[in-house]
Formats: structure tokens, sequence, C-alpha cells
């Protein structure tokens, strides 16, 4: 690689970086619209967070591209070089391994938000079941899906 290229691909990957800070940003405001229940913001922030995905899809792609074109092999899914080739620059190499540990720290992000939405869903499922007058031991199935009380069951079996 010479200079010219190591500076093309080290500019790609300071924009992944910029990118991916972006991006948590944007999780860190839908954990807050999911937690006050901000439906305006929530879908702002799905859009935005939306654009910067396709973004990074993007991104992904011309780097895998400029670096075939550089002659290495990689794959889309893989967001490093291969183990036997060495980035020729050391502040590639960093810019890399912080893509990976953005990507790590995301990853953790989206699995805390998703939390964050499976709670909200079970608080307003027991909301609604409260609302239409239903009673917690009325249920055919408990949460590990196994039958729960037998009251529900044998009022549907006489009907």
């Amino acid at each position: 690689m010479n200079q010219e290229q190591i500076d093309q691909l080290d500019t790609l990957l300071q924009q992944g970086i910029l990118l991916l800070e972006s991006l948590s940003e944007v999780y860190d405001t839908e954990l807050n619209a999911l937690s006050s229940k901000d439906l305006e913001l929530l879908s702002d922030t799905t859009q935005e967070k939306m654009g910067l995905l396709n973004n990074f899809h993007n991104f992904t792609l011309e780097r895998v591209e400029l670096l075939k074109s550089y002659g290495y092999e990689i794959e889309a899914e893989n967001y490093s070089t291969p183990e036997d080739q060495s980035l020729p620059a050391p502040t590639l190499a960093e810019h890399n391994t912080r893509i990976k540990q953005l990507l790590k720290e995301l990853q953790q992000k989206n699995k805390r938000n998703e939390q964050a939405i499976y709670r909200n869903q079970q608080n307003v499922s027991q909301l609604l079941a409260i609302v239409r007058g239903h009673k917690k031991q009325d249920q055919l199935y408990n949460k590990t899906g196994s039958s729960g009380l037998y009251k529900a069951q044998s009022r549907i079996g006489k009907a």
C-alpha cells in the first residue's frame, strides 16, 4: 500500500468511527424516549437510527471494496483484516480496533434498549389485562409456556 492508499483508508475509517459514535448517541436518545414514553421522539429516533444503519452498511461495502482493491481478501461481514495480513500503518490498526470496540458497545446498547422495550410491553400487557378485568390466575399459560392454573382451562372445556 502506498501513502495515498493509506490516507484514503484512514479517512474512510475515521468516517466510520464518527458514524458509529453518532449511532451510539442515537441509542442513548432512544432509551430516553423509551423511558419517558415519548412516541414522537421515539419515531424520530427510529428513523435517524435507520438512516445511520444504512449509512454504516454503505460504509462497510465501501471499506470492503477499497481493501479488495488493495489486495486484501475480506468479506463484508468481517470488520477486520485477515489475521495473516496486517495493516501497514499503526493508525489504521487503531482505527480498525476502535470500530470493533464501538460495534461491541452498540450491540450492548441495542440489547439494553431491547430489554426496555420488552419491559414496557409487559407493563402494557398487564395494564390491558387489568382494564379488561382479567385475573392473573385466569391465564392458560404462564411465562415459560407451561400450563398455568386450570380454572381458565376448565371454563374453556365447558364452552
